[in-house]
C-alpha cells in the first residue's frame, strides 16, 4: 500500500547531503505498511526505518540483538537505557522481538527540519547508544 506522505517525505529528501558533508542512500519498501529505509553514508550498520501517518514521522534504528548480551549484565544494562531515555531528545529504547531498539516520532509539519532530525537520529545510535553500552559485554 502506498503512502503518499511517505513518498513526498522521501522525495524531499533524496540528493540531500547532511550537514557534516554524509550522503543519504534511500530504499523504499511497499507492503501492507510502506517503509523506507534511509542509510547514512558510513553509519551504514544501522540505517533508520521511518514510515508517516496523519499525525507523526515514526524513525526506527534496530540496534542489536537479546542473544548478543551478556545474561549477566542485562539488567544493568537495561537500567543503562533507561536512564538514557531522557538524555536522548526525541528518542526512547525499545525491544521489537528479541530486537533492541531506538525510536523517535517526528512532526509531520512540513516546516519540521526532517533532515537534521535523521542525521541526530543516526548520530546518537553510535554516539549516545552503543558507545555508552560497550560496557556491557555483548557476547
Amino acid at each position: 500500500m502506498s503512502n503518499e506522505k511517505l513518498d513526498k517525505l522521501i522525495k524531499s529528501l533524496t540528493g540531500n547531503q547532511l550537514s557534516d558533508g554524509s550522503n543519504l542512500s534511500i530504499e523504499m519498501f511497499d507492503g501492507e505498511d510502506s517503509v523506507a529505509i534511509i542509510i547514512v553514508e558510513d553509519r551504514d550498520e544501522f540505517p533508520i526505518y521511518m514510515t508517516v501517518d496523519d499525525g507523526q514521522i515514526l524513525c526506527i534504528s534496530y540496534l542489536f540483538g537479546d542473544d548478543q548480551v551478556d545474561p549477566d549484565k542485562r539488567a544493568s544494562m537495561a537500567e543503562a537505557m533507561l536512564i538514557m531515555n531522557v538524555s536522548i531528545p526525541l528518542s526512547a529504547f525499545s525491544k521489537i522481538g528479541n530486537q533492541y531498539i531506538m525510536f523517535g516520532a517526528l512532526s509531520p509539519d512540513p516546516r519540521n527540519p526532517v533532515l537534521m532530525n535523521l542525521q541526530t537520529k543516526s548520530r546518537y545510535s553510535v554516539t549516545m547508544c552503543l558507545k555508552p553500552l560497550k560496557r556491557y559485554p555483548i557476547i
